[in-house]
C-alpha cells in the first residue's frame, strides 16, 4: 500500500509536564539552582520569548549542573529548529552521556537522523532504546518502519506487533510525555502496519480482522491517518475479492456498516 508518509516527530512541547520534570530532575540529583534556570527557560518559552533568551536560561541550567539532561535536550531542540543539525546532535549525545537510561534523547536523535536519511543510525539508536526500555513502544515502531521499508515482512510484523502491545499497555507514570491523542494515532499506525504486512503476505482476512480493531469514529485521528486507514481497508478488500468474492462482500458490508466505506462502494 502506498501510505501517506508521516514524519515521526518527537519534539515534545516543553512546559506541559514541568511539574513532572521537576520531580525527575530532583530525583536525578540535579541542583536546585539548575532546576531554577530550567524552569525560567520554560516560563520564557510559555510567554513566547525569544530563542536567545530561552537558550541562555537553558545554558545557565547546564552551567549550574552539567547533568541536567532535560536542559541539554532542549538546547538540542533549539539548535535543530535553527538548522544547526550537528550542534543539535551533540546536545542529544551529551544528554545520553549523562543520562544513558533516559528515552527522550534517543527519540530526538532518531528523528534527527530520520531527517538526514541516515537509516543505520536510526536503527542503532532504536535498538538501544528497545534494549534499555523494553516496555516503551517507540523503538519497536521505528524498527518496524525500517524493516517494512526494507521489505523484511517478518521483522516488520514482529516489531509492529511489539509496538502495538506496548502502546496498548502504555505506562503513563513511567513515560508521562504522550497525550492520549498521540497514543491513539500510534496504535492506528501500528495496526495499519500489521495489516499491510498481512496483505503483502496475501493473508487478507488477517489484515481485515486487524483493521476491525480500529475505531473509525474516534475524533483523535488526523485526516492523513484516516486516509491511510481507508486505503488499507480498500487494498485488502480488493485483493480478497479477487480470491473470494463472497467473503470479500461480507467484509465490505461490515466496513460499510462502520462508516469506513460508502454504501455505494463497489469492487
Amino acid at each position: 500500500m502506498k501510505k501517506l508518509i508521516i514524519i515521526l516527530l518527537f519534539i515534545i512541547t516543553s512546559g506541559i509536564f514541568s511539574k513532572t520534570n521537576d520531580v525527575f530532575l530532583h530525583e536525578f540529583g540535579i541542583s536546585d539552582k539548575s532546576i531554577e534556570y530550567y524552569n525560567k527557560a520554560l516560563k520564557i518559552k510559555s510567554m513566547n520569548g525569544e530563542n536567545s533568551e530561552i537558550r541562555s536560561a537553558y545554558r545557565d541550567a547546564v552551567k549550574e549542573d552539567g547533568r541536567n539532561y532535560l536542559a541539554l535536550d532542549e538546547l538540542g531542540n533549539i539548535a535543530r529548529m535553527e538548522g544547526n543539525i550537528q550542534e543539535a546532535g551533540n546536545y542529544y549525545l551529551k544528554s545520553i552521556e549523562v543520562n544513558p537510561d533516559g528515552y527522550d534523547s534517543y527519540n530526538y536523535l532518531i528523528d534527527l537522523y530520520r531527517s538526514e536519511g541516515n537509516k543505520e543510525k536510526m536503527r542503532m539508536y532504536a535498538e538501544i532504546l528497545v534494549e534499555k526500555h523494553p516496555d516503551y513502544p517507540d523503538g519497536y515502531y521505528i524498527l518496524a518502519q525500517i524493516y517494512e521499508e526494507e521489505e523484511n515482512e517478518d521483522y516488520a510484523l514482529k516489531y509492529y506487533s511489539d509496538a502495538l502491545k506496548n502502546y496498548n499497555n502504555y505506562n503513563t507514570e513511567k513515560f508521562p510525555d504522550r497525550a492520549e491523542v498521540i497514543l491513539e494515532n500510534r496504535r492506528l499506525d501500528s495496526i495499519i502496519g500489521i495489516a499491510d504486512i498481512y496483505t503483502v503476505k496475501a493473508e487478507y482476512v488477517k489484515a481485515l480482522e486487524k483493521l476491525l480493531l480500529i475505531n473509525p469514529l474516534s475524533s483523535n485521528y488526523s485526516d492523513i491517518e484516516r486516509q491511510n486507514y481507508t486505503n488499507a481497508v480498500v487494498e485488502s478488500l480488493e485483493k480478497l475479492n479477487k480470491k473470494n468474492k463472497k467473503l470479500a462482500g461480507r467484509y465490505l458490508k461490515i466496513f460499510q456498516d462502520r462508516n469506513v466505506l460508502p454504501r455505494d462502494y463497489k469492487f
